[in-house]
């Protein structure tokens, strides 16, 4: 089991964990107290109470780069952003007549995401008040769903540039949230997701009823569903190197899932005596449990330390024993360093048994005995065999010979064996070298002592009957006759076993990888060269096609950034994403996202300008509008706020202008309300204020006018 320590006992239930740096906790307990735990030396530092009502139901997140508490009423309308330790409000946030569901800020502190009671999922960049993208919504409204009474963002989950959602409808969303490319919808359910995990090209999800959800990114393989036996799943972290992952409930358990089998590993893998309230999981592999008596608990997961001193008291049994124990532990240095120990003393131990001394042997396996019980006993198994094995082999008995080396492996890597290869392999080069001169009767002779033997019969009926087969053969492999290999070993599926139609297609293999390092440098007459030596080999046919027309995408989008044609190279991105495996094309998409941050400043700044400059032709690109439109959006709602205060005869006109471009949304509803209580006269035509769909702007993209009046 983990080992469980205590590290404080707070007043009331804890809310919040979040690991920062420096081996630091920001901890919030229920009744709305920030504190600071460092975990080395166990101390506490009460930061502040916060200004809210005691039966509030507030949600919480800390920025991990900073003191930085970002929390909003349940039922309140507004954020607030603190930095905690210096007890100062650093921004507000107003939702416009919505409430928080879920907040989390963005691995990089940059922005922060917040769901709503409205199914919205919002990013706002923390350096500013003004919205930056309405990023998706929940439900997805088709004729499945009808407008909920009481809606919901419920999940939230970031790895680097990606963002997965989940809310009311069951549906998850994954979007990169800096250029909102790239989104796909998943429905694997109409049950509530309460924790989501990225695991590879796939989404773990754990959901209201306790039932765990694997689903394929690229859709080419069903979901998995394995329900969990302790109700609501509130947490989901990954753990270990191999794919494991820790299942959080509302009560008193932790269970351990293997990721990859979607097998539960150990139902109550943690247990503790109160129901666990919050959880979170630190860079140094620590879990973090809070619970409803207000304890604080560090859960050591890979406990290394009990392993270490068994392996150093040479207890190896007992180390072998406590790694099952103990699933985590797996592929760790120490257990490693005990794999290490043990395949020496198995060598060791082997070539004692060589030599015959068998009590030598038992003790050096001594200390291994009870837990690696089926090894040792296959290697005494097969070296009680090793007299018979040297009888046969000197009198070159090898249909008996290489039945015990398949009958014992252990026998396959001694020198014995390897002689015997070695013989062999002479022996059927020379046969060779006799039938092509016709010395059939020398060449039976050569290869006679091997022609009972299973795995080596089928070549030497060829060799004796077929010497035609082998000249053939032969022929093709010296002038790359590719087509003509694939028909001799279809047909005679022996061949496939002689050395050099191994090599052959390791070479294969090889040209398959230079092909793709040759891109990456660029080298296109080099990647070309090799895909021309890969071509004839028809065994290969679909891995050439596929290295053609990789070498074709990539010289074209090589050409359209040399040639500054940034809009096809941007969707030939957009359209053949495998292209991001080239460093090259990985800086074209930083060079997008460093446009993106300088388009959201002059957002914020109204300054529609400047963005329709700095994108330039590339403003309505068909995969990425998405978040150009929202940066548009912020834009004129930013001018529009101007106008409010300064000239409301302009601002009538520009709410107008702006339902034509983007058609009635929250924001712009917002805004008519403060208008009307200021009084301000709106003559907006009804005809004008209904909803567009998001990419209607996309019709005015070549006349946007840099004032929206």
């Amino acid at each position: 089991m983990p080992l469980l320590t205590p590290l404080a006992h707070f007043d009331s239930p804890l809310a919040l964990i979040h690991p920062l740096h420096s081996a630091m906790l920001g901890i919030v307990t229920l009744d709305h107290h920030v504190y600071l735990c460092d975990t080395q030396t166990r101390s506490i530092d009460k930061l502040l109470h916060l200004n809210v009502p005691d039966d509030a139901d507030v949600l919480y997140a800390f920025d991990s780069h900073s003191t930085r508490l970002l929390f909003g009423l349940k039922e309140g309308k507004i954020l607030h952003m603190i930095d905690a330790r210096q007890k100062k409000l650093i921004n507000r946030f107003e939702l416009d007549q919505q409430s928080p569901t879920s907040l989390s800020f963005s691995p990089d502190g940059s922005h922060f995401v917040c769901g709503t009671d409205q199914g919205r999922v919002l990013l706002w960049r923390c350096d500013s008040t003004t919205l930056v993208a309405r990023l998706h919504s929940f439900p997805e409204f088709t004729s499945l769903y009808v407008r909920p009474k009481t809606n919901f963002v419920s999940a939230l989950a970031f790895e680097g540039k990606q963002l997965a959602t989940s809310g009311y409808g069951g549906s998850i969303v994954v979007t990169d949230y800096q250029s909102q490319t790239q989104t796909k919808r998943f429905h694997p359910g109409t049950m509530k997701i309460n924790a989501l995990l990225f695991y590879k090209n796939t989404l773990i999800a754990g959901n209201q009823e306790g039932t765990l959800l694997k689903i394929d990114r690229s859709g080419k393989h069903p979901n998995q569903r394995l329900p969990l036996p302790h109700g609501p799943i509130r947490y989901l972290f990954r753990t270990g190197t191999p794919p494991y992952a820790l299942a959080v409930y509302e009560h008193h358990y932790v269970s351990l899932i293997n990721l990859e089998t979607m097998k539960t590993v150990q139902e109550r893998y943690i247990e503790l005596d109160e129901p666990i309230t919050c959880a979170s999981k630190g860079e140094d592999g620590h879990l973090y449990l809070g619970t409803a008596t207000g304890k604080l608990y560090l859960c050591d997961l890979v406990p290394l330390s009990r392993l270490e001193s068994l392996i150093d008291s040479k207890s190896y049994a007992e180390a072998y024993r406590y790694c099952d124990q103990e699933p985590l532990l797996q592929n760790t240095p120490p257990h490693q360093m005990l794999e290490s120990i043990f395949a020496d003393v198995m060598r060791a131990a082997q070539n004692a048994l060589e030599k015959g001394q068998t009590a030598q042997a038992a003790e050096l396996l001594k200390p291994f005995q009870t837990a690696k019980s089926q090894e040792i006993g296959a290697l005494n198994s097969a070296f009680s065999y090793l007299k018979r094995f040297t009888y046969l082999f000197e009198n070159q008995k090898f249909s008996p010979f290489y039945g015990l080396a398949e009958q014992y492996p252990p026998l396959q890597s001694t020198p014995l064996f390897k002689q015997a290869e070695k013989l062999w392999t002479e022996r059927f080069i020379m046969a060779q070298k006799l039938m092509l001169v016709s010395h059939i009767k020398e060449a039976r002779s050569a290869v006679e002592p091997f022609a009972a033997v299973n795995s080596k019969r089928p070549l030497i009926q060829l060799l004796l009957h077929n010497i035609d087969v082998l000249k053939t053969y032969s022929k093709a492999l010296h002038e790359h006759d590719y087509s003509e290999l694939v028909r001799l070993t279809q047909r005679y599926p022996a061949l496939r076993k002689l050395p050099s139609y191994l090599q052959l297609n390791e070479m294969a293999g090889e040209h398959s990888q230079a092909i793709v390092e040759a891109l990456k440098s660029k080298s296109f007459d080099q990647a070309r060269s090799l895909l021309h030596k890969l071509g004839g080999m028809i065994q290969y046919e679909e891995e050439y096609a596929h290295l053609k027309n990789y070498i074709a995408l990539a010289s074209n989008l090589e050409h359209a950034i040399s040639n500054a044609h940034w809009r096809s190279a941007y969707q030939l991105l957009d359209t053949h994403p495998e292209l991001m495996i080239l460093p090259w094309a990985e800086e074209l998409e930083t060079q997008w996202d460093d446009k993106l941050r300088q388009c959201e400043t002059f957002a914020i700044r109204g300054d529609v300008s400047a963005i329709k400059k700095t994108l330039g032709n590339l403003i309505n690109l068909p995969n990425r509008h998405e978040r150009i439109g929202d940066l548009l959006r912020m834009g004129y709602q930013v001018q529009l706020k101007a106008l409010l205060l300064n000239d409301p005869q302009l601002f009538s006109e520009g709410a107008e202008h702006y339902c034509d471009v983007f058609g009635i949304d929250t924001e712009l509803r917002q805004l008519l309300k403060k208008a009307q209580r200021h009084k301000i006269q709106i003559g907006i035509d009804p005809q004008r204020m209904h909803p567009k769909k998001r990419d209607q702007w996309l019709m005015s993209a070549r006349t946007l006018a840099d004032r929206i009046a």
